[in-house]
C-alpha cells in the first residue's frame, strides 16, 4: 500500500480528524489501532513533503509519529496492518531520518532506533536488503557515537558496531560497504577510546571490538587504518591488564604498518606515523609500569628510533632527550655504574623515569598542581618552609581542585602525602601522619585505583607510615591494628609482579623482619617469600659483577635486612629447633653466585641416558649463559648462540646483553620444569636437602657459626648423627661484630707490620677463643671427636674475617702455649655444597701420583723473597713447569691451570674496593689475571693451589661477607680442591720459608701408613708448615695466622 500524494494542507486535515477521533474513542474501540497508524503514516508523509523552513514542525510532528506507532504496536499488534506494511512505513521513517540527520543531529538516535528494528525482520518487504539496513546502521551509529562522551555509552555503542562489522566480514567481506563500514568503525575507534590511560573501565564490549578488528585484520590485509584501530584498542585494554601478549600483538602490528607504509603517499604516512608514536609511547608506558630492566631496554631501543625517524622540532622527540636521561639514571639505580657498557651512562644521583603520556589538557593541568605540590615538599623538607601548617593546608587546597576520581588524581595524592610525611618528620604531629595515612588509603580504595606503576610505591608508603605510627601510638591495640596491616601490605609489595626483583625481595625480607618482631603468625611464610624472590633476584643483573654489586654491603636499614635475611631465617629455624632445616636456609641463603655458577656446570650425564635430545639442549644452554654471565665488557665477542638476535630490541652492547640474557634464563626455566617431569628428575636443580648437605661432614665435623642479630648459634654438623646445637650469650653477636670492625680498623691505622696490630690480634684471638674455641673445643671432646682430626669451619657474617683457626692461647696444665690449630686440623669451606663437590670430583687413581707443579711467579724489587721461593719449588722431586717474569701472562697462566693438578702462585695479591671480581694476581707488564678471569675456566682435572700473594682468601671492602667472593674461593670453584690462601697481606720473607716446610711435608722422601691422594695431604701440610713457621724467632702473630687452607 502506498501513501497518496496529497498536499499538506489535505494532511494536516487528516492528522486533524485521525486526532478526533483518537481523542472520542475508547481506548479498546476495535478500529483505533488502525487509526492510530493511519495517523503515523500521515504524518510521516508531511514530514517528507514539508520544505526548510516548516522542518522544526515537521521534526516535532514525527516524532509524536513515532511515539503513536509504537503505542499501535504495543497495544494492538494484531489488528495492524500486515507485517510488511509496518515495515514499509519503518524503512521510509528511518531514511527520511537519515537525509535530515545533518541538520538535525538528534535524528540520528531515533534512525538507529528504527534501523536495529528492520534488521531484526526475517523479510525484505520493506523494500531494502539487510545489508543495506545494517551498513546504514553502522553510519548512524558513529554519527551518534562522533557526540557521545559518556566511555560507557562510547563502549557500548562502539561494540555494537563491531558486532555489525564482524557479520559483514562473515556474510561478504569483499563487499566496498563491508570496507567503508570497517573504515569508519576504525576511524571511531582511533578517536574515542584513549589509549593509554589506565583504569578506564573496560570489559567484554573492547574485547569484542579487538575480535572483530583481528578478523578485519585476515580478511581485510590492505585496510591498514584497521589494523591501527586494532592496536588502538589493545593499547586501551593493555593500559588496564598490563597483559604481555597484548603488548607484544600491539608491537606486531605498529612495527608491520611502519615497515610496509609505501613512500609518497600521504595517508599510509600518516597512519605510519602515528603508528610510530603510539608503538614508542607504549613501550615506554610498559617499562614505567612493571620496572623491568628488559622492558626498559625496548623503551630505549624504541626512543632512539623514533628520534632517528623524526625531526628534532617533533612533538614526542621534545621530552625524548630527558627521558633518556632518565633511563640512564634507571640503568644506574638497576645495576650500579654501567660506565663499562655505555660511555654515556650517567652517574648522576637517582631518580625514577617520570610517566610519559600523550599532550593533552588533562595531563598539562595535572602537571601543573603536581609542580606545585612538588615545591612543597622540596621547600618543607629543604626548611625553607616555616609555616609548615599554611603549606599542608595549601597542598590540601591543590588537591581539591582536582577531581579524585579522575585516573590521574592518584598522582596528586601520593605527592600529597609525601608532603604530609616530611611535615611530620619537621614537627612530630601525629595528625599529619594520620592524614598521610588516610590519604594513601583514599588512592587505594577509590574505584579507579592508581596506576599499577603508582600501586607499589603507594602501598610501601602506607606501610612504612603505619610502622612509623606504631612507634608514637599508646593505644597497644591501635598499634596491632597498624602493625597487622602493615605486613598486609608488605606481602602485596612482595608479590607484586609489576615491581622489580630486588624491590619485591627488600619487601620480603622487611615483612619477616616486622613478622618477626611482632610474633605474627606470617613469619615463615614471609621468611619463604623472601629466600624465594633472593634466589630469583639473582638473574636480574646480567653478568657476575653487576650481581655482585646488587649484593654489597649498604647502611640503609632495608638493605642490612636484606642481607642479612637467610641468616636470621635460620636462626629463627633453630628457636623452632629445626636445626636441618636451619642448615639448609644457610646453604640455601649464601654463597648464592658461587652457587649459581656452580648449577650452570651442573652434570647433565644421567639426563643425557633419560633423553639426550633434552639434555644436550639443557647442556648447550647452559654454556651460552655461563659464558654470557661471565663476560666481561658486552662489547666483547662472545662464544655462544646468538640465533634470533636480530630480533632482540636493544639500542647498544648493554641493551643486547641483557635481552641475551633475559633469553637464556627463561629457556632454561622452561626446561628445568621439562626435566622435572621426566621420571627420577623430580629434584633436578632444586635446593639441596639436609640428607645430602650431611654429607660435606664424612671426613669430618664441620662448624657452622650463624651470626645473626636475632639469635647467633653454633651448628657443628655431623655425618651419623643429628647437628650439635651451642648455644651462644645474649651479647655474641654485639661483641664479635665490634671485633671484627676493630680488627679491620686496627690493621687499617697501624698496618700489618706494628706491634699495636700485633698486640690487637692477640686480643681478638683471646676474645674469639672466649666466645668460640673453648664452647667448640669442649662439644667436640664430648662428641668424641679425636684431637689431630680434620674439622671444618663455615662461618657467615663477621666470622668469614675472624681467623677462627688461630683462636688463643689455650689454657694448658704444662705451660705450652697452644691455639685451636694445634689441637684440630682446620680447613675453611664457603659453602657445604662446595665442599661436597671438592670431594665428588676425585679422578681416582691418578691423585695417588705425585702430580707435576705448574709454578707461576713474578719477582720484583718489592718481593726480593720471591727468587728464594722459586728455587724451593723447582727443587722439588717432581715435574715443575716455570711460568717466570715475561712468561707469567695472564693468557699462559690460565692455559697453564688446563694442564696441571698441582699450581704455585707467587706474586702481588691485589684488590679492589666493591669490584670483588677484579680481584687478581699481578702478572708480567703490570697485566693482571682476575678473578672474574679465573672463574671464566673449567679445570676438572685441577686438584691444589697454593696462593702465595696477599689477600687470597679476603674479600674486598664493601662486599657482602657471605658471598665469599675471593681469589681461593674461584680457584676452588674452577676446579681446584684443596687451595692455600691469605687472609690479608703476607710478609714477603714467609713465602719461602712456608713453601719449604709445606712441600717437605705434602712430599715426605718416606711414605707413612694408607696412601691419600696428595691434595688431601695439603691441609696437613699447611698445619705443619705454620707451625714451624710460628716458632721461627721474630715471626709476629698475624704472620703465621694469615694461612688458611680450604677444600678437600
Amino acid at each position: 500500500m502506498t501513501v497518496p500524494r496529497l498536499s499538506i494542507r489535505e494532511i494536516d486535515s487528516a492528522i486533524t480528524q485521525y486526532n478526533l477521533f483518537l481523542s472520542q474513542s475508547h481506548p479498546s474501540h476495535p478500529l483505533r489501532p488502525a487509526c492510530v497508524y493511519a495517523l503515523a503514516k500521515a504524518r510521516l508523509g508531511r514530514y517528507e513533503q514539508s520544505n526548510q523552513e516548516e522542518s522544526d514542525v515537521s521534526d516535532l510532528d514525527n516524532l509524536k509519529a513515532i511515539l503513536s506507532l509504537f503505542e499501535s504496536i504495543l497495544l494492538r499488534p494484531r489488528s495492524l496492518p500486515e507485517p510488511q506494511h509496518i515495515d514499509e512505513f519503518f524503512s521510509a521513517l528511518t531514511f527520511a531520518l537519515i537525509k535530515r540527520s545533518k541538520k538535525h543531529p538528534e535524528h540520528v538516535i531515533y534512525a538507529a532506533k528504527y534501523l536495529r528494528h528492520l534488521r531484526n525482520q526475517p523479510h525484505a518487504a520493506s523494500g531494502f536488503s539487510r545489508h543495506v539496513v545494517t551498513t546504514s546502521l553502522v553510519n548512524m551509529l558513529v554519527i551518534q557515537l562522533m557526540s557521545e562522551t559518556e566511555t560507557s555509552n562510547v563502549l557500548q555503542n562502539t561494540e555494537e558496531v563491531a558486532v555489525i562489522c564482524h557479520e559483514l566480514l562473515i556474510s561478504d567481506p569483499s563487499d566496498d560497504d563491508t570496507t567503508t563500514s570497517l573504515t569508519l568503525l576504525s576511524n571511531i575507534v582511533s578517536s574515542k577510546i584513549l589509549p593509554l590511560i589506565p583504569d578506564q573501565q573496560f570489559d567484554r564490549r573492547l574485547d569484542r571490538v579487538i575480535e572483530c578488528l583481528r578478523l578485519a585484520k585476515i580478511h581485510k590485509p590492505e585496510l591498514r587504518r584497521a589494523h591501527f584501530a586494532l592496536a588502538h584498542c589493545l593499547c586501551a585494554r593493555y593500559s588496564t591488564t598490563l597483559v604481555n601478549d597484548d603488548y607484544e600483538e600491539i608491537t606486531s602490528i605498529l612495527d608491520e604498518i611502519i615497515a610496509s607504509s609505501p613512500p609518497g603517499d600521504s595517508q599510509d604516512e600518516d597512519i605510519a606515523t602515528e603508528a610510530q608514536e603510539i608503538v614508542t609511547v607504549i613501550a615506554r608506558f610498559r617499562s614505567s609500569a612493571h620496572k623491568s630492566p628488559e622492558y626498559m631496554e625496548e623503551a630505549i631501543y624504541r626512543d632512539r628510533a623514533f628520534r632517528r625517524s623524526f625531526p628534532a622540532e617533533h612533538l614526542l622527540n621534545s621530552n625524548i632527550a630527558g627521558r633518556m636521561e632518565d633511563f640512564e639514571k634507571q640503568r644506574f639505580s638497576n645495576f650500579g655504574s654501567t660506565e663499562a657498557f655505555e660511555a654515556s651512562s650517567s652517574n648522576s644521583p637517582l631518580s625514577q623515569p617520570k610517566p610519559v603520556t600523550f599532550h593533552n589538557p588533562e595531563f598539562v593541568r595535572m602537571g601543573k598542581k603536581g609542580e606545585l605540590l612538588e615545591g612543597l615538599l622540596s621547600g618543607i623538607r629543604n626548611g625553607d618552609v616555616v609555616k609548615i601548617d599554611e603549606a599542608v593546608e595549601k597542598g590540601r587546597s591543590i588537591l581539591a581542585s582536582f577531581a579524585p576520581t579522575h585516573p590521574l588524581a592518584s598522582t596528586l595524592f601520593e605527592l600529597f602525602g609525601r608532603v604530609l610525611d616530611e611535615a611530620f618528620k619537621r614537627t612530630h604531629k601525629v595528625q599529619y601522619l594520620d592524614e598521610s595515612i588516610s590519604t594513601r588509603r583514599q588512592v587505594l580504595g577509590r574505584p579507579s585505583q592508581p596506576s599499577r606503576e603508582e600501586r607499589f610505591s603507594t602501598l610501601l608508603k602506607l606501610s612504612t607510615c603505619l610502622l612509623a605510627r606504631c612507634r608514637v601510638t599508646s593505644s597497644p591495640s591501635h598499634r596491632i591494628q597498624d602493625i597487622v596491616e602493615a605486613l598486609k601490605l608488605f606481602s602485596r609489595c612482595a608479590k607484586d609482579e609489576t615491581a622489580t626483583l630486588p624491590d619485591r625481595c627488600q619487601c620480603a625480607c622487611l615483612w619477616a623482619y616486622f613478622a618477626r618482631a611482632s610474633r605474627h603468625s606470617s613469619v615463615s611464610t614471609a621468611y619463604e617469600n623472601a629466600m624465594s624472590l633472593m634466589q630469583d633476584a639473582l638473574h636480574f643483573a646480567p653478568t657476575l659483577q653487576l650481581q655482585a654489586a646488587a649484593f654489597s654491603e649498604a647502611s640503609t636499614f632495608s638493605s642490612v635486612v636484606f642481607n642479612s635475611a637467610p641468616l636470621d631465617y635460620a636462626s629463627y629455624q633453630v628457636d623452632l629447633h629445626q636445626h636441618g632445616k636451619a642448615i639448609e636456609t644457610l646453604e640455601r641463603g649464601r654463597a648464592l653466585l658461587w652457587s649459581e655458577m656452580r648449577r650452570l656446570r651442573t652434570s647433565v650425564d644421567q639426563l643425557l641416558q633419560a633423553d639426550p635430545d633434552l639434555g644436550n639442549t639443557f647442556a648447550a644452554v647452559n654454556r651460552d649463559l655461563e659464558e654470557l654471565t661471565k663476560s666481561i665488557p658486552p662489547s666483547r665477542n662472545l662464544n655462544i648462540d646468538d640465533s634470533g638476535a636480530d630480533d632482540l630490541r636493544a639500542a647498544d652492547p648493554f641493551g643486547r646483553l641483557l635481552l641475551k640474557q633475559r633469553m637464556l634464563v627463561k629457556e632454561r626455566n622452561n626446561l628445568i620444569s621439562q626435566i622435572r617431569t621426566l621420571p627420577g628428575f623430580g629434584s633436578f636443580l632444586t635446593s639441596a636437602s639436609f640428607d645430602t648437605l650431611r654429607s660435606a661432614a664424612s671426613s669430618g665435623p664441620v662448624i657452622i657459626i650463624n651470626h645473626s642479630a636475632w639469635r647467633s648459634d653454633i651448628l657443628i654438623l655431623l655425618h651419623n648423627a643429628p647437628p650439635s646445637l651451642i648455644p651462644t650469650s645474649d651479647d655474641f653477636y654485639n661483641r664479635t661484630t665490634e671485633l671484627k670492625d676493630r680488627l679491620s680498623e686496627s690493621r687499617n691505622k697501624y698496618g700489618l707490620d706494628s706491634s699495636h696490630y700485633d698486640k690487637f690480634l692477640a686480643s681478638v684471638l683471646v676474645e674469639l677463643y672466649k666466645l668460640v674455641g673453648e664452647p667448640v673445643i669442649n662439644r667436640l671432646r664430648r662428641l668424641k671427636v679425636p684431637e689431630q682430626s680434620r674439622i671444618w669451619w663455615c662461618p657467615t657474617s663477621a666470622f668469614c674475617s675472624l681467623p677462627l683457626h688461630a683462636m688463643g692461647p689455650i689454657p694448658s696444665d704444662d705451660g705450652e702455649t697452644r691455639y685451636f690449630l694445634d689441637l684440630y686440623i682446620c680447613s675453611y669451606t664457603p659453602t657445604l655444597s662446595a665442599l661436597i663437590q671438592s670431594r665428588n670430583c676425585d679422578s681416582g687413581s691418578r691423585s695417588l701420583d705425585r702430580p707435576s707443579i705448574l709454578l707461576v711467579a713474578q719477582p720484583d724489587p718489592s718481593l726480593p723473597t720471591v727468587e728464594g721461593e722459586i728455587q724451593v719449588i723447582q727443587r722439588l722431586d717432581t715435574n715443575v713447569t716455570s711460568l717466570i717474569s715475561e712468561a707469567a701472562t695472564p693468557t699462559a697462566t690460565i692455559d697453564g691451570f688446563q694442564h696441571h693438578r698441582f699450581v704455585h702462585v707467587a706474586c702481588h695479591g691485589t684488590l679492589e674496593a666493591r669490584k670483588p671480581f677484579d680481584a687478581g694476581f699481578e702478572l708480567y707488564g703490570n697485566e693482571r689475571l682476575t678473578l672474574l678471569e679465573i672463574v671464566r675456566s673449567h679445570l676438572p682435572t685441577a686438584e691444589f693451589a697454593f696462593l702465595s700473594a696477599c689477600h687470597t682468601a679476603e674479600a674486598t671492602e664493601g662486599s657482602v661477607k657471605d658471598e665469599v667472593l675471593h681469589l681461593v674461593a674461584a680457584v676452588q670453584f674452577c676446579g681446584f680442591r684443596s687451595v692455600v690462601g691469605t687472609m690479608w697481606a703476607m710478609a714477603d720473607m714467609d713465602g719461602q720459608d712456608l713453601a719449604k716446610h709445606f712441600y717437605k711435608s705434602m712430599f715426605p722422601k718416606r711414605e707413612k701408613g694408607e696412601q691419600v691422594p696428595y691434595y688431601k695431604r695439603s691441609a696437613g701440610a699447611l698445619h705443619d708448615a705454620v707451625k714451624k713457621l710460628r716458632r721461627k724467632r721474630g715471626v709476629t702473630l698475624e704472620r703465621w695466622v694469615n694461612f688458611v687452607h680450604y677444600g678437600a
